[in-house]
This record gives C-alpha cells, sequence and structure tokens, in this order.
C-alpha cells in the first residue's frame, strides 16, 4: 500500500451534535473506568468532542498521528491542540477499536518521508463512523478555542498571551483581520487541481510569534506547507491563480535599515546577496541556508558551526535539494556539504560571503530574523486587511501570498503600499521588487 498522501490528524473542530456528545460520553466514562473522580470533567468532555469530529470530519480513513508523549506537553509541544488530555483520549480511542495502527512509525529519514514518515498510520474504522450515522459535515465546525494569536518560547513550548496584550489595539486588529478574511475564504470556491473543494480547516490562518511579541509574527496555515506546485495549480472562484513573491525582502530590509539604500553598492554587486561566484558547485538554496544562518547567528564561530554540519537530502515532495544544519546531538539526515574539514570549510565560506558583500558587514551576527520576520508579517497583515477589504480571496504564505490571477495589479499594489505603511514611509523613494508566478 502508499502511503506518501496521508496527512496528519490535526485536532481543530468541535461539533454539537448529539451522536458526537454520544460518542464523547463513550470516551469519556472508558476514562473515568480507572478513576474514582475524572476532574474538570467538562474539558473531558469537550477535548473528545473535539477529537472525535476532527477525526470524522477527514475525507479518508487513513491519517498520521504520533503518540510519543513529549509531543503533548513541555518543551517539545507541538501543536497548541496536542494536550495530554488528547493523547490519553487518542488511546482509547484505539482501545475500543474505533480506530486501528496500519503502519509503524518511521524514525527521521527526511529523504524517505513519502514512503513512511515520521509519524505512525492508523486507519478509521467503522465501529468509530457507525456511532455518527446522521452527522453531516454542516455539523461540523472549526475549534473557536483554539488560538487566533499563539506564542512559544525558545524550545518551542506554547505559552499563554500576556493579558495585557490580548487589550492592546494591535491584538484585535489582527483578530478582527483573521475573521474577516476566513469569512471571505469560507464564502470562496477554492478547489484543489482536481476540482475537490479543499477544506475550510486548511484555509484558517493563525498568527505566530516566538519567544516574546517582537519576533516573528507571521500567518500560518496548513495551506502554507502544501508544495508550491501544488499551491499554483488551485482555482479560486474557478480562476486559475498566482503567486506574488517579494525577491529578497530580508537582504533588502537589512540594507536599508543598515545602509538607506535596498541594493548593495560594493565592487562585486550583481544585485543577488545569494550569489557566490566562488562556490559555484552549491545550488542557491545552500546559498540562502548558508547566508541566513551568518546573518541570525550570534557570532561568526557560531555561524561557522553551524554551516559545518550541513548536509543535503532530495525533497521528494518538492522534487528538490535541502539544506539543514544541526545543534546538539540532532539525528543527521543526509549527506554532509563538505565531508572533510568542515569547520575550516565553513569558516572559509564565512569570510567569502563578506568579502564579496561587504554592505553586510554590520548585519552579520545580528540574529536580525525576529525583527525581519516581524516587518515582512505585518506587511502580509496590511496585505491580507486590504485585499478583504476588496473582496479578493488571499492566500498568504509568509511572504508570499497566492491570488486569482486577474488581481495581480491590485495585490501587488497593496503588498508595495503595506512595505511602505509598515517602514513609516522611511524608504519612499525605494520600490520592493515583486515576483510573479503562476503554475509551476
Amino acid at each position: 500500500m502508499d502511503f506518501k498522501d496521508v496527512t496528519y490528524l490535526r485536532i481543530e473542530h468541535y461539533s454539537n451534535h448529539p451522536e458526537v456528545k454520544a460518542a464523547a460520553d463513550i470516551l469519556v466514562e472508558k476514562y473515568s473506568e480507572t478513576k474514582q473522580f475524572v476532574k474538570a470533567r467538562p474539558k473531558w468532555d469537550s477535548s473528545a468532542r473535539k477529537l472525535i469530529a476532527s477525526l470524522w470530519v477527514r475525507d479518508e480513513d487513513l491519517f498520521r498521528f504520533s503518540t510519543k508523549k513529549d509531543y503533548f506537553s513541555g518543551v517539545n509541544r507541538k501543536q497548541v491542540w496536542l494536550t495530554p488530555k488528547t493523547l490519553k483520549l487518542f488511546k482509547l480511542m484505539l482501545s475500543l477499536g474505533w480506530i486501528v495502527k496500519v503502519k509503524s512509525e518511521i524514525r527521521p529519514i527526511v529523504s524517505k518521508k513519502k514512503k513512511g514518515g515520521f509519524a505512525a498510520i492508523y486507519q478509521r474504522q467503522d465501529s468509530f463512523k457507525q456511532l455518527l450515522n446522521s452527522l453531516i459535515k454542516s455539523d461540523i465546525q472549526l475549534d473557536e478555542e483554539v488560538p487566533l494569536v499563539t506564542i512559544t518560547d525558545e524550545n518551542n513550548q506554547y505559552m499563554n498571551l500576556d493579558e495585557n496584550y490580548l487589550q492592546t489595539e494591535s491584538y484585535q486588529r489582527t483578530v478582527t483581520i483573521l475573521n474577516n478574511h476566513y469569512e471571505l475564504l469560507k464564502g470562496s470556491q477554492i478547489k484543489d487541481k482536481k476540482g475537490h473543494p479543499i477544506g475550510n480547516d486548511i484555509l484558517r490562518y493563525r498568527r505566530k510569534f516566538k519567544i516574546d511579541m517582537g519576533n516573528g509574527g507571521r500567518f500560518y496555515s496548513p495551506f502554507c506547507v502544501i508544495p508550491k506546485k501544488e499551491r499554483l495549480s488551485i482555482t479560486i472562484n474557478d480562476e486559475p491563480v498566482g503567486s506574488l513573491d517579494f525577491s529578497q525582502l530580508h537582504p533588502t530590509l537589512i540594507l536599508l535599515l543598515n545602509k538607506g539604500v535596498g541594493k548593495e553598492t560594493n565592487l562585486f554587486a550583481t544585485g543577488d546577496i545569494y550569489h557566490m561566484p566562488d562556490y559555484l558547485y552549491l545550488p542557491r538554496q545552500a546559498h540562502k541556508k548558508f547566508i541566513n544562518t551568518i546573518l541570525n547567528a550570534k557570532s561568526k564561530e557560531a555561524a561557522a558551526r553551524s554551516i559545518a554540519t550541513a548536509e543535503e537530502y532530495h525533497d521528494l515532495i518538492e522534487d528538490t535539494s535541502v539544506f539543514v544544519t544541526y545543534s546538539g546531538k540532532a539525528k543527521r539526515l543526509g549527506n554532509p556539504v563538505w565531508s572533510e574539514r568542515p569547520l575550516a570549510n565553513a569558516t572559509q565560506y564565512v569570510d567569502d560571503f563578506l568579502f564579496r558583500h561587504p554592505d553586510f558587514k554590520d548585519a552579520a551576527y545580528s540574529a536580525t530574523w525576529g525583527i525581519l520576520q516581524l516587518l515582512d508579517s505585518a506587511i502580509i497583515e496590511y496585505t491580507i486587511n486590504k485585499a478583504t477589504e476588496h473582496n479578493i480571496p488571499v492566500l498568504p504564505v509568509h511572504d508570499e501570498v497566492v491570488i486569482p490571477q486577474q488581481y495581480k495589479g491590485h495585490v501587488g499594489g497593496f503588498m508595495i503600499d503595506g512595505f511602505h505603511s509598515v517602514t513609516k514611509n522611511s524608504f519612499k523613494n525605494h520600490v520592493p521588487q515583486i515576483a510573479w508566478t503562476t503554475e509551476v
């Protein structure tokens, strides 16, 4: 059996349907068999309904899921909806025969993800579906308790939002924009390349910050992780789409912030920060990874140590080479970029980059990723808001937006206006470069 297209179970739905309630009661009663008293019973009932609704609403019986305990609490919690209650209830579903495991986990070999993946594969059973005979998709809703804005610490652990932040105009604006955007998307016909409607859960965006509200803030949804080829093969209201993508936005912002100009001025300038003629044997993806590492490291030594760990593997989904760096004892996934003298080669790469691109010397080792992502997310928030006001459905992917082709000019204008608004017209003579791509 080919498991390459089996997707992960996302617990983002809820239902008040009587059959969902009855099934949730069975699940919680099963849990209570081992307890004299179930503390906070309503929360267990709610968690059970969310799990049941999210499992039922899927189109396919097969799904991926991990029961690794660390992923549901503590520093390795992977999603805001992965809670200890969810893990316990999921295991009870297994014991009741509502789901069965059909393929065990394949431990981390990213290059083989399409052949098995990291998580086990389970199958929804008839015994589960028979509990929900009269349920229809209109009885299922997205879980409104999942926050639209989240923040994680340095270990990717979800944290509570500060109560003062929840009262700010900034927070209220983001929530309003996301809700209005979602209502527009729900009212639009968004279909995959086969003409199948794309579920609302795939299109629900949330904003994610890292460590504090001054870092990150990008907008995410499951749509963002769909391969680009598939993203650009969808239709919106029966119209083909294209994407507008800022070209080298972060390097441009660095130059503007540090030099006041949006392009390099040195002797070797080609207009491309990722141009490294001394390393023609490395593809562009490698240079993007290494140069961003240099800009975001805390020191030259830290940058070199990170780049020295670089390995390449082939992403079967995107059909392209991917370069990764590591910290600590994380398991390696591919082939080393430098099998001999890696630290010496990485140090030389850092020196060669700053020689070829001296305008970035002041920005090197400045850990700028957080503020740069905050700026690009603010630009995208502006774009989402303006597009929604003009009834134009847009699907952002970091600093890119997927849109119906007829709105290329309108949305491109919103993106440029957003750039100048966010930077408070400090660079009014600079025109950001935006690339337009249709089906690849």
